[in-house]
């Protein structure tokens, strides 16, 4: 949990500029990742909310690109997305199926995510990654590509997206404990994709529970707590 003693601090990782609150030298390290739109900004108050183990350290890097939402008006993205599909399959009340897309930036967005990681220095055994949205879908390619497995991962309302390579990577993080929500309403992406990757890790043997809810593309407090679960769990494995 944020504290005083803790406060938040900003640096350029990789590339990224990075919010952080810095927590204890062997203590876990969460990595969040925002969504489409956003900056870290968005995600940075869970730091304070998120029930996390004591010492914690929260890594929060705003996305590298940024991209047009209205007129003077930008946000932050991991890889752009085609905005007139995306706004077609909307009017029509379906969904775009992302599974067979393969963005060059978000395998860019994973490495330099991973860099960040290698260059604040904390060893992956003690990383939990985790993001909104599109920062979900980034925080899976990072766990899945990582050199070796990580403490864990969190998925808020992500999807399946470049499922060749995760279908191929999947396995061998088998033991990796993570989290998935996704609400029944959302307008933007499909819960039976979300489901789909849920699927597919479990199936690869990560060890992780899927939380549906009645809303939208949205963050409710009992994810929050469930994700707060997930890492004290690391705590108690450790101890």
């Amino acid at each position: 949990m944020f504290t005083p003693d803790n406060a938040m601090q900003t640096r350029c990782l990789a590339g990224l500029d990075t919010l952080i609150v810095p927590g204890s030298a062997h203590g876990l390290c969460v990595v969040l990742l925002h969504g489409f739109g956003a900056d870290a900004n968005d995600l940075f108050p869970l730091s304070q909310v998120v029930s996390a183990p004591p010492g914690t350290t929260w890594l929060v890097p705003h996305a590298p690109l940024e991209v047009p939402l209205g007129p003077h008006v930008t946000g932050r993205a991991w890889f752009p997305i085609d905005m007139m599909a995306l706004q077609a399959a909307m009017s029509t009340g379906t969904f775009r199926n992302m599974a067979q897309e393969q963005p060059a930036q978000l395998r860019r967005s994973r490495d330099q995510v991973l860099a960040l990681v290698q260059e604040y220095g904390v060893p992956l055994h003690r990383v939990v990654f985790a993001g909104f949205s599109q920062g979900a879908m980034v925080a899976t390619a990072c766990a899945l590509q990582a050199p070796e497995n990580p403490a864990g991962l969190a998925i808020f309302s992500g999807t399946l997206i470049d499922a060749a390579l995760w279908r191929t990577q999947a396995p061998a993080r088998t033991g990796v404990p993570f989290v998935q929500s996704h609400g029944s309403r959302d307008p933007l992406l499909d819960i039976a994709a979300a489901r789909e990757l849920y699927s597919l890790l479990k199936d690869a043997g990560l060890q992780g529970d899927f939380m549906g809810f009645a809303g939208e593309h949205e963050l409710p407090m009992p994810v929050l707590d469930r994700f707060g679960a997930l890492l004290r769990q690391w705590q108690t494995v450790v101890n």
